[in-house]
């Protein structure tokens, strides 16, 4: 008899465990649906509040929104990172030689970089006479792919006394800028609808001015992807030519503390020349003044202190 008591009552305890294992998972559940659609309905209203003008906006859907959208962002910008195996370089070479000749120097360079798909960004060229040697700089813009090769052809117009390379990985800045652009236009077109589905005057202008903002911002990235990727794709060679090593030194740009000294000594010598020259100019007119105006000038002044002598009358009374 204890032995049947105790397996129903064993029976009984093992069906009370499943039946309050069912009713938690129910619970759960139902949990969770709410809770789903409580997340859409806090969205949906914070983008009807948003597209009715910014109308209040209980704070628990606001933050809801916003991190669904924060959410958003983090996918896009991961979306566009691209492969990092994929590196973006700037390449820069400047070349200092000494040439026989420098026009015909800078034709073959300038032929070099032409040949090559790659033109002459700007060139400043002195040619040579009997009292002065010519000298000549440089800047030429070729593909990336074929420097090597422009470099290597252009060692051959004369003697390479010095020569430099730079390179300068710019492969995070550009897929930052890639995906700053990609959330923005994302953001620019959730706007445009947000306009279309607004109710009244002021709603609209604001977003329409959050739009333009975004635009201009927009605008400005792309232009900055541009120019690194036409600094990626072209490479830039600043050639300096001189017919002897002095004027090869002269016209090599300086750099560094001593540099910087000289100049500031040139530019302050380069002063006091302008202030005695403007001087020098000047003192003929002050020789002139002197000459006249002062005789003039003191000749006045005694007249002004001249005493006058008052008649006496001769009526009785």
């Amino acid at each position: 008899m204890s032995v049947t008591t105790s397996l129903h009552r064993a029976w009984a305890t093992l069906c009370v465990v499943l039946a309050l294992l069912l009713i938690t998972s129910c619970s759960s559940g139902s949990d969770a649906g709410p809770a789903g659609e409580a997340a859409a309905d806090n969205a949906a209203a914070y983008d009807e509040a948003a597209a009715d003008g910014g109308a209040d906006v209980p704070d628990g859907r606001r933050e809801a929104a916003s991190a669904d959208s924060a959410v958003a962002d983090v996918v896009d910008v991961g979306a566009v990172a691209g492969d990092p195996a994929d590196v973006m370089m700037v390449r820069r070479v400047q070349i200092e030689m000494i040439v026989d000749d420098v026009a015909a120097a800078v034709s073959r360079a300038r032929a070099a970089a032409t040949t090559s798909g790659g033109w002459v960004s700007s060139e400043e060229v002195t040619p040579g006479q009997e009292e002065r040697a010519g000298w000549a700089t440089m800047v030429l813009r070729v593909p990336s792919k074929d420097l090597d090769t422009v470099v290597t052809g252009l060692s051959d117009l004369g003697t390479v006394t010095a020569s430099s390379s730079q390179s300068e990985d710019v492969t995070t800045e550009y897929r930052d800028v890639e995906a700053r652009v990609a959330t923005l236009e994302a953001s620019a077109e959730r706007l445009r609808d947000l306009v279309k589905k607004a109710g009244t005057v002021e709603s609209i202008a604001s977003l329409e001015r959050e739009l333009a903002s975004r635009e201009a911002d927009l605008d400005a990235l792309k232009a900055r992807m541009k120019v690194l990727a036409q600094d990626v794709s072209r490479s830039t060679i600043t050639l300096h030519l001189a017919e002897d090593g002095a004027t090869l030194a002269a016209a090599v740009p300086s750099t560094g503390f001593v540099a910087g000294l000289q100049q500031g000594w040139a530019a302050f010598t380069a002063s006091v020349t302008v202030l005695l020259t403007a001087a020098g100019a000047l003192l003929p007119f002050a020789i002139v003044f002197a000459a006249i105006g002062l005789p003039a000038l003191l000749w006045f002044r005694r007249r002004r202190h001249t005493p006058t002598t008052t008649p006496v009358s001769t009526d009785p009374a």
